[in-house]
């Protein structure tokens, strides 16, 4: 009767090692989370009427999302422009699904702990 005692102890723990293995697998890893600022610059001759200015900012952003990263964008945000010199530099924020995700947890913890800049 011991042996078999001893042996219904390893099979548990066994089994409650495979158990705890096989939990381990199956919790989803998080993805990598995406944000990207980058900048662009345009013509300030383009910023010269109002459609002109709206296409050329349109086609830089474009061009941004479509060759600076690596990922499909689900945000883009024009952050800010600046006029220096003959060009108009463009602040451009990009971030994928889970970036986005990201972005708004720390902007809530930003709040919530009534850090500067809300």
């Amino acid at each position: 009767m011991v042996k078999g005692r001893a042996a219904q102890a390893r099979f548990a723990k066994v089994s409650l090692m495979v158990g705890v293995g096989l939990a381990l697998l199956a919790v989803a890893v998080p993805a990598p989370a995406y944000v990207v600022e980058a900048i662009t610059a345009i013509s300030a001759v383009a910023g010269e009427d109002r459609t002109g200015l709206y296409n050329a900012i349109q086609a830089a952003i474009d061009d941004v999302a479509a060759h600076a990263v690596a990922f499909t964008p689900t945000v883009v945000l024009l952050l800010d422009a600046k006029l220096i010199g003959d060009r108009i530099f463009l602040f451009v924020l990009l971030a994928d699904r889970e970036g986005e995700r990201a972005i708004k947890a720390l902007l809530e913890e930003r709040r919530e702990s009534g850090a500067p800049g809300n």
